[in-house]
């Protein structure tokens, strides 16, 4: 009762911490209509001067750069309305200058962690406009190559907290995966936790939940909304860049406990490769002050090169034992595998900055793949147990009276033996039906089993009237039973009647059954201890 009650509070934890969540999600996405409403496009109104000539664009286009790498946009359409207004956008990977005449409004600059293009791409550069605005023209400096085309963006114009929730909406596939992540991570732990204590011990599910957590972990710090906001950007970015060097390394312990003894140190040698790329890059980024972002094709290619050993590894375990859980380990390798492969191919070809959500959605897929595997085999294996535990209970159980037989009661007595030095003392009871025969012969072997249980009911009766703490009741042969009582408070002749009494209200106005009884305590009045053969003896 203790155990559901303590279930039941967590429980209800988990569902106020989830409401919280979610409350907190709507008071961001729903604003009021005023500020949703504020938002408008910065589309129109954008041109460039060229030889004295004013050229007018309209966002998004493409823009070549000039001799110099530079594209230079203008736009004169603010008014005095829009100070104090907020004009977010994206360039910052293409170096973005903002300016209104000669005062510089936002120029991007390194903090101690510093960014490639990839991850400047995710951020936004948000600026405040300045009292003056609507009398000098809004300049926006992107520094890129010579001859290069730019994708300009279109920029949106607001206030602070509708800017936000822009921002939140437009990251909104990365945190549902966070959420994802986040809540598969809790049904993993449970899970484990509900096994341990059906005493299935699963460890790949504490795998499962550090994966998940270490993944969440990196995909929260390497947004660009943390970057943006973030009280403490480049100790976070620097933390997200060791979550992605070491989240591999629970999944190759998955794999360990998953592939047979014998392969298992294929996984422990990118274990190592991980951890010691770990080590390695922050020894290097120390004593040579080489940016992590110039050494992250290593910790790319070592995750390249493991998804691709496990794959194999797994293979070949599928092709010699064609079990189910393999095959699902196997296709949610291959997911991951597939997913890493277009991310990087986005990532270092294309210098996407999106590369990563679909990273995060093969990797929600490959933990779906794993999770299904895992919920199969402990299944199964749930229902193993239980009918090893029905059968382990059939085969101590009387079937005719639901007591415990003799080998229930040859166990108790072995138990005993061996906690024998602890037991201040005990108490043997044999009760035998000595006209059991001829009721058999006089009544029917109908009336001789009723008699059995009749007897049966009477000593359990005594049993939860006698309110000991220890005792143990057996049908140990056709006509004879057995109470063992460990720690006694009541005295033979107390149970014999309390026996007799249930018998009395059983029996009513029908046959008599007649009882006898036995009895042995297990140290003699001096404290010398019996042997349990001896005691069993005395009892008889």
């Amino acid at each position: 009762m203790k155990k559901v009650l303590g279930w039941k509070k967590i429980e209800i934890v988990c569902v106020i911490i989830v409401v919280a969540f979610m409350s907190f999600l709507i008071g961001i996405y729903y604003q009021s209509r005023t500020e949703r409403g504020s938002i408008r496009s910065l589309c129109s109104g954008w041109y460039q001067m060229k030889d004295g000539k004013r050229i007018e664009l309209e966002l998004p286009c493409s823009v070549t750069a000039d001799a110099e790498g530079k594209v230079i946009l203008y736009n004169d359409t603010l008014t005095e309305d829009d100070r104090g207004l907020i004009v977010s956008t994206r360039g910052i990977q293409d170096n973005l200058e903002i300016r209104t005449g000669e005062r510089i409004l936002y120029h991007y600059a390194d903090n101690q962690f510093q960014k490639n293009k990839q991850m400047k791409g995710k951020m936004w550069a948000d600026v405040r406009l300045p009292e003056e605005t609507g009398q000098e023209p809004l300049c926006f400096i992107y520094d890129g190559t010579a001859g290069r085309s730019l994708d300009i963006q279109v920029p949106i114009l607001g206030s602070f907290s509708a800017i936000v929730v822009r921002h939140l909406q437009a990251s909104a596939f990365s945190i549902l995966m966070i959420i994802s992540m986040l809540g598969l991570g809790i049904v993993a732990v449970s899970i484990f936790l509900y096994t341990r204590h059906r005493q299935l011990v699963e460890k790949r599910f504490v795998n499962v939940a550090v994966f998940l957590i270490i993944c969440s972990l990196w995909c929260i710090l390497d947004s660009g909304i943390y970057q943006m906001y973030g009280k403490h950007s480049a100790a976070g970015s620097l933390v997200s860049f060791y979550a992605f060097m070491l989240m591999s390394v629970p999944m190759l312990h998955f794999i360990q406990n998953t592939v047979s003894k014998e392969n298992q140190w294929i996984p422990e040698i990118w274990i190592l490769l991980f951890y010691g790329n770990a080590i390695g890059q922050g020894i290097v980024n120390i004593w040579f002050a080489v940016p992590f972002k110039n050494m992250l094709f290593v910790t790319h290619l070592i995750l390249f090169t493991g998804v691709a050993a496990m794959a194999i590894l797994l293979w070949r375990e599928y092709q010699k034992h064609q079990t189910q859980e393999l095959e699902l380990c196997l296709k949610a390798f291959g997911v991951l595998g597939i997913s890493g492969v277009i991310a990087l191919a986005l990532y270092w070809m294309y210098a996407i900055y999106w590369y990563d959500a679909l990273f995060q959605f093969g990797i929600l897929l490959f933990i779906s793949f794993l999770f299904w595997g895992l919920l199969c085999k402990v299944s199964n294996d749930i229902q193993y147990r239980m009918e090893q535990a029905v059968y382990e209970r059939m085969s101590i159980e009387d079937r005719m009276t639901g007591m415990k037989n003799r080998k229930a009661f040859e166990q108790q007595l072995d138990q005993l033996q061996q906690d024998v030095m602890l037991l201040e003392n005990a108490l043997l009871i044999f009760i035998d039906i000595a006209n059991l025969k001829t009721i058999n012969d006089t009544y029917g072997m109908q009336i001789g089993d009723e008699a059995v249980i009749r007897t049966a009911r009477s000593i359990q009766a005594a049993e939860s009237d006698a309110c000991e703490q220890h005792t143990e009741c057996f049908r140990i042969a056709g006509d004879e039973f057995a109470i063992v009582v460990t720690r006694p408070q009541k005295r033979p002749e107390e149970w014999e009647q309390m026996i007799r009494n249930e018998m009395k209200k059983e029996s009513g106005s029908r046959y008599p059954v007649q009882l006898e009884f036995g009895c042995s305590y297990l140290r003699k009045a001096d404290g010398t201890l019996l042997s349990i053969s001896d005691w069993k003896m005395q009892a008889d």
